[in-house]
């Protein structure tokens, strides 16, 4: 049993670390063995992201008095958060791939960009495009215009050499048969 001085000290760090973050999802935990919970931090971690079990009234005192407030009525039962300061979605999409393989934990609610989303909103984010993906779309998309003004640009030239090509091979033709 924790202490009101401990459970002060690790909710001021967890207050802390929750600061700068975008993306909070709360998960029910109900019986992940210490084996599967190591595998899920490490594939967490590997995506620059946490994920820890607290006890309730520790986020209850975290989360007190700041936006992710919102979380507090949530936090019943066996729950972990997972958060990161990062790309949300890639946190996502690791968390319902793992849940894939195992039932005990499941997604109860996501806190993304000040918003609280329910169970399955927080699943549909794992559907979500990567920002890596994303980014590349959008230059593809910019570059895409810029390609056809080259080409466009380019097609009178290549047309020009064409025909001064087939004029030279005309004259060493009729060059040659004379």
């Amino acid at each position: 049993m924790l202490t009101r001085e401990q459970k002060q000290e690790q909710s001021e760090r967890l207050r802390s670390a929750l600061a700068d973050i975008g993306t909070v999802f709360v998960l029910e935990n109900t019986g992940l063995s210490v084996n599967e919970v190591n595998q899920l931090r490490s594939r967490v971690r590997g995506i620059d992201a946490t994920y820890k079990v607290f006890k309730n009234s520790v986020v209850r005192l975290a989360v007190e008095g700041t936006q992710l407030d919102v979380l507090s009525d949530h936090m019943v039962g066996p729950k972990a958060l997972a958060f990161t300061g990062g790309d949300g979605v890639a946190l996502a999409k690791v968390l319902k791939e793992f849940i894939k393989d195992h039932p005990a934990l499941s997604l109860e609610r996501a806190y993304l960009e000040g918003e609280l989303l329910g169970a399955e909103q927080a699943r549909e984010i794992a559907d979500l495009p990567t920002r890596e993906q994303l980014v590349s779309r959008l230059l593809y998309v910019l570059q895409s215009p810029i390609r056809r003004l080259a080409v466009a640009l380019a097609a009178p030239t290549r047309g020009l050499a064409v025909v001064v090509n087939q004029i030279a091979e005309k004259k060493e033709a009729e060059g040659g048969s004379q």
